[in-house]
């Protein structure tokens, strides 16, 4: 599992202008696993933390936090 930074993750949907919506429409990542990302609960599947990055526009390094 990835640790999803939050204000990572909500920040690189700032600057790609997309709505939660659009970016489930283009990731193909849940409305939920979105929506947990957003509310702080940040333990992820790599493979999805790579859908939401490239739907972002984004590499995986700019989403994440590593320990």
């Amino acid at each position: 599992m990835l640790e999803v930074n939050q204000n990572k993750f909500l920040l690189a949907l700032a600057k790609a202008e997309m709505t939660t919506t659009d970016l489930e429409n283009k990731s193909k990542v849940g409305r939920t696993t979105i929506s947990k990302i957003m509310n702080g609960s940040t333990k992820i599947k790599p493979a999805i933390v790579g859908k939401l990055a490239k739907a972002l526009n984004v590499d995986v390094e700019q989403i994440v936090d590593f320990k």
